[in-house]
């Protein structure tokens, strides 16, 4: 399974795995902004196409709601995570007016349902275009560490 949170629709990913049942694609977008791929947006298996202003309540809703979709539809061996803070309000290129907070909870709910489905996850940090979004990432992480999602290992993060 992909779950793509970052601000922009997934192309290369859906491109490389359409018509592989195999692999079921989540991505949450906002369809406002680039690259509108119309082509690979036929790859995705659950398609939430955003706008330009959808604020971290809007958002967190709808990732809540569509989490629940995906754990009835497919039961992963691994998950892929792309973990975008393009979604960041003031990102120049994301449109999406989500908060800090609201990226560590987007995080959590990936996280515990990772847990939920019993099943690996990895987690890529993509996107985020302005000097925040590095300090944005280290606290989700520090976050996931501090609520068990995630536990550091003596070579590194691991679960």
């Amino acid at each position: 399974m992909i779950i793509d949170l970052d601000a922009h629709q997934g192309n290369g990913h859906e491109r490389d795995f359409a018509g592989d049942k195999r692999v079921y694609i989540l991505d949450i977008y906002n369809s406002d902004i680039y690259p509108q791929d119309f082509l690979a947006r036929r790859a995705i298996t659950q398609k939430v196409e955003l706008r330009s202003g959808t604020t971290t309540s809007a958002y967190l809703h709808q990732l809540q709601e569509e989490l629940k979709v995906a754990k009835s539809a497919f039961h992963p061996q691994l998950i892929i995570y792309n973990a975008g803070t393009d979604i960041l309000a003031g990102d120049p290129l994301g449109g999406l007016l989500i908060s800090p907070e609201g990226v560590k909870e987007r995080d959590e709910l990936v996280f515990r349902f990772a847990e939920e489905q019993s099943c690996p996850i990895v987690m890529v940090t993509s996107g985020g275009y302005t000097k925040k979004s590095a300090g944005v990432i280290a606290d989700s992480i520090m976050n996931l560490t501090a609520k068990g999602c995630i536990t550091l290992g003596s070579t590194g993060i691991s679960k």
